[in-house]
C-alpha cells in the first residue's frame, strides 16, 4: 500500500511539473491581445473570422471563443451582423481611465505592501527587474509585457481577487493609452517608448521599496504620484497632438470707446471634460481629474 502511494504521489508530481496544453481558443486569445495591447493592430480595425482562422491554421470555433473572451475584458467589439472589430479608446476613455486609476492604483499597492507574502515581493522585484532591463534595451514589446507583469504581480500580491481583477482590465486601457502618439518608425518607436516609460522606472522602483517594508501609507501614496506622471505625461502629449484641431479666435485690435465688439467664438470642452473651462490643455487640466 505504501508503495502504491508512494508512486501514486510521484506520478502526481510529474503531472503538476508538464504544463498543461493550451487550446486553439487560448492560442488565439493570447496572440490576439498582444497585438491589440501593443497595437499591432490598431483601435477599430475589422477582426474577420476566416482571416484569423487562416493565419492560426484553426477552425472558427476557436476563433470565435477567442474573440469574445476578448469582448468581455473589453478589447473587442461584438456588433449583431457585422462580425468583431478592435475596441477604440476615445478621449472620454481616456478620463475615465484616470479617474478609476487614481482609485485602483492606490489601494491595490496598499494591500500589496499590508499582505504581500515573501514569495509575493521576490516575484514583484524579479518583473521589476525584467522591466528596467526593457527599457534600458528599449526593447518595444519587452516594455510592454514587463510592465503589464510587474503591476499584475503588485495586484495578486494585494490577495484580493476583485481589485486584482479589476487592476489587471485596467492595465490593458493604460498601456494601450501610453503608446498613443509615438512615431510610426519602429526604431523611433521603441527609443521614444522607453523614454516615455524612464521616469515611470524611477518611481517604480520607489514603489516596490515601499511594498517590500510593508510600508502600506507610503506604497499608496507613491502609487498616487506615478498616477499623476503617467496622467501628467498623457496630457501633453495630447495638448501637442489635438492643438491644430482646436481653433482660436484671431487677434484683433481693442475696440475704441463706443464700438461694439462682436461676440467671439470660443471653443470649449464639454463640462464633464474641462469644468466648462476653455479647451486649452495644461498640466493643471488632470483631464478634469481633481488633484
Amino acid at each position: 500500500m505504501k508503495a502504491n502511494s508512494g508512486s501514486d504521489t510521484r506520478m502526481r508530481q510529474r503531472e503538476a511539473r508538464v504544463p498543461a496544453r493550451r487550446t486553439g481558443g487560448q492560442i488565439v486569445h493570447d496572440a490576439l491581445r498582444h497585438a491589440i495591447i501593443a497595437l499591432a493592430i490598431e483601435p477599430g480595425s475589422v477582426l474577420e473570422e476566416e482571416s484569423l482562422c487562416r493565419q492560426y491554421k484553426v477552425s472558427r470555433t476557436p476563433v470565435r471563443e477567442a474573440l469574445i473572451r476578448l469582448s468581455s475584458e473589453g478589447l473587442v467589439e461584438l456588433e449583431p451582423n457585422r462580425g468583431a472589430r478592435v475596441a477604440t479608446l476615445q478621449f472620454i476613455d481616456v478620463v475615465d481611465h484616470y479617474e478609476a486609476m487614481e482609485i485602483f492604483q492606490p489601494i491595490a499597492c496598499h494591500f500589496a505592501a499590508a499582505r504581500g507574502t515573501p514569495a509575493d515581493i521576490k516575484d514583484i522585484r524579479c518583473k521589476l527587474a525584467k522591466f528596467c532591463d526593457a527599457v534600458a534595451r528599449e526593447d518595444y514589446e519587452g516594455i510592454i509585457r514587463t510592465n503589464y507583469d510587474l503591476h499584475a504581480a503588485i495586484a495578486a500580491a494585494s490577495h484580493n481577487r476583485c481589485i486584482e481583477r479589476g487592476y489587471r482590465q485596467m492595465l490593458v486601457d493604460k498601456l494601450r493609452i501610453a503608446q498613443h502618439g509615438l512615431p510610426g518608425a519602429s526604431r523611433n518607436r521603441a527609443a521614444a517608448l522607453a523614454e516615455r516609460f524612464s521616469g515611470t522606472v524611477r518611481i517604480s522602483q520607489r514603489l516596490v521599496d515601499a511594498i517590500a517594508r510593508g510600508d502600506g501609507h507610503l506604497a499608496e501614496r507613491t502609487a498616487r504620484e506615478l498616477n499623476t506622471h503617467v496622467r501628467t505625461q498623457v496630457v501633453e502629449n495630447f495638448s501637442t497632438r489635438l492643438a491644430h484641431q482646436i481653433r482660436l479666435p484671431a487677434a484683433r485690435p481693442r475696440a475704441e470707446a463706443g464700438d461694439v465688439a462682436a461676440p467671439e467664438k470660443v471653443v470649449r470642452l464639454s463640462p464633464r471634460l474641462g469644468q466648462g473651462r476653455p479647451a486649452a490643455f495644461s498640466n493643471s487640466f488632470h483631464f478634469g481629474i481633481p488633484s
